[in-house]
């Protein structure tokens, strides 16, 4: 039993940083992907705006995402996300409100419009082009600085 103690401790010792490793190496492979696929996007906005748990894996975040209405029905996981698709997912998974066309039409197209109102989305805009890892990031940001999330 005395033994078990140190050896306990060793062990997760050496599983911390382990385990921010994996966080370290999953946002590099965020940051480094040109083109975010639904689920990758759904993984980490989900749990941005706190509606799932961190921990949470791409295949039940898109299902979270998929259940809820907030990502294109028939959407392939594994598909990038549109600009207006991702802006779509951010209002809803935030509970952000909309202004008046958003209010009477939610959806992509007004999203977008509202997130890039608010400046939330930044330089070339087009709702068709596909969302790199690194403006996701970059919207989650100024998304959760303008809700008192982001210190």
């Amino acid at each position: 039993m005395k033994n078990a103690v140190p050896l306990l401790l060793l062990a997760l010792v050496l599983a911390v940083p382990s385990l921010a490793a994996q966080s370290a190496k999953e946002m590099d492979a965020l940051l480094s992907d040109e083109r975010v696929s639904y689920a990758r996007a759904a993984r980490y906005v989900l749990p941005a705006a706190g509606v799932l748990p961190a921990a949470v894996s791409e295949a039940e975040a898109f299902g979270a995402a998929l259940e809820r209405g907030w990502l294109p029905a028939g959407a392939d996981p594994a598909g990038f996300i549109r600009l207006d698709q991702q802006a779509y997912l951010v209002m809803k998974a935030f509970s952000l409100d909309g202004g008046l066309m958003y209010s009477l039409f939610p959806g992509p197209r007004y999203a977008y419009r509202e997130l890039s109102y608010r400046q939330y989305i930044q330089g070339r805009r087009d709702p068709a082009q596909p969302v790199p890892g690194s403006r996701l990031v970059r919207i989650l940001g100024r998304v959760l600085d303008a809700k008192g999330g982001g210190e």
